[in-house]
């Protein structure tokens, strides 16, 4: 399994501002796992479902905004 902590880096790898994507990661977090018991990101452990899934969700959006990019070119 893998941490908060490696999902936020890889999601920063796909180019997005690392201050932005903590809180949206903050906030999925929030309502998968619940408030209570949240730990810090280097030592909160996702399950692989959970980490690909949110993972999928910006990479969807980071393919949408090159598509867009490459569109107008």
């Amino acid at each position: 399994m893998r941490t908060a902590l490696n999902l936020l880096n890889k999601i920063v790898d796909l180019g997005y501002d690392q201050q932005k994507v903590l809180v949206s990661i903050d906030k999925i977090l929030d309502k998968k796992l619940g408030i209570e018991g949240r730990k810090p990101l280097s030592d909160e452990v996702l399950t692989d479902i959970i980490f690909e899934d949110i993972l999928g969700i910006f990479q969807e959006e980071a393919g949408k905004s090159q598509e867009g990019c490459s569109a107008s070119i």
